[in-house]
């Protein structure tokens, strides 16, 4: 089961290996909780949790705001070569199409919001 930007709705719960990136190392296994989607469908809300591990992503499919809860991401940005490391408290945003790499050395909870462009 993916994650279906077009097709999410309230309440739905996807479980299994994460699927927005190529897993590199460790399961990478998520529990999406999808709890608000826009009419149109194009924003979504949430919770997410993750395993250790680490993904290459290199076409993100949507424009998202997140605070981490628990746990550690570094993010490399494949373009400018920058790495930032995200902990508890701290928020985090995503570009759409961004190419690099998430590393996370121990379970990661975060919320988050999604605008998927049209």
């Amino acid at each position: 089961m993916s994650l279906d930007p077009q097709g999410s709705q309230s309440g739905k719960e996807i479980r299994g290996p994460a699927t927005l990136g190529e897993i590199v190392e460790g399961s990478c296994e998520q529990v999406l909780d999808v709890f608000m989607t826009s009419e149109k469908g194009n924003f979504l809300a949430g919770v997410w949790t993750c395993t250790p591990g680490k993904m290459k992503l290199t076409d993100y499919p949507f424009n998202e705001m997140a605070v981490v809860i628990e746990g550690r991401i570094i993010v490399t940005d494949e373009d400018t070569g920058q790495t930032k490391e995200f902990g508890p408290g701290d928020g985090l945003a995503i570009r759409k199409g961004f190419r690099g790499v998430w590393t996370m050395p121990e379970k990661v909870l975060k919320r988050f919001a999604a605008e998927i462009p049209a």
